[in-house]
């Protein structure tokens, strides 16, 4: 590995790490007050981002078996987080519809876990939060070549190319 990678790969160790101490420290702090599981909020947030789920689909999603999940979702009903509805096409399906409260949790948990962000983003320049801002969307694009498999190989460095980053971001505009 080139020396460059390596310096690379520690600084973003040390980069994810601080982020994961930040965005932890209120967000255990969260589910401590809220009397969650990680596991529950987990099943909170899941269900956030889709209209209906079935029991069955959470178990395999979250690798447990059905009676698992099953109890978890029926402390969640309990709790008035989730309320089990009838498929509109098949009658003998249950599925699963976030509460109002379940919402507003996963709303929280979100807030929790994010609300460090605005201020840290107020002790910086604007020209480096411009630069930066650069840098964080070449880094998404690698990731997502990274995760599509390809090798990322940069042409440019967003520093040394003002035009480049003075550009908007096409996702963004």
């Amino acid at each position: 590995m080139m020396k460059e990678h390596v310096e690379f790969e520690n600084a973003l160790k040390e980069w994810i790490g601080q982020v994961m101490q930040l965005s932890m420290k209120d967000f255990i702090e969260y589910s401590a007050e809220t009397r969650l599981s990680m596991p529950q909020i987990a099943m909170l947030v899941r269900l956030n981002d889709r209209k209906h789920c079935a029991v069955t689909e959470l178990g395999e999603e979250f690798g447990v078996s059905g009676a698992a999940a099953s109890q978890m979702v029926e402390k969640l009903v309990q709790m008035g987080l989730l309320e089990r509805v009838e498929d509109a096409n098949d009658r003998r399906v249950r599925r699963l519809l976030l509460t109002p409260k379940g919402k507003t949790i996963v709303e929280r948990n979100f807030e929790a876990r994010q609300g460090w962000i605005k201020g840290f983003c107020a002790t910086v320049t604007p020209e480096f939060a411009r630069n930066a801002a650069h840098m964080f969307r070449e880094l998404m694009d690698a990731a997502q070549r990274f995760e599509a498999g390809e090798r990322f190989e940069s042409q440019h460095h967003p520093c040394q190319d003002a035009r480049r980053a003075a550009r908007p971001h096409p996702r963004s505009v």
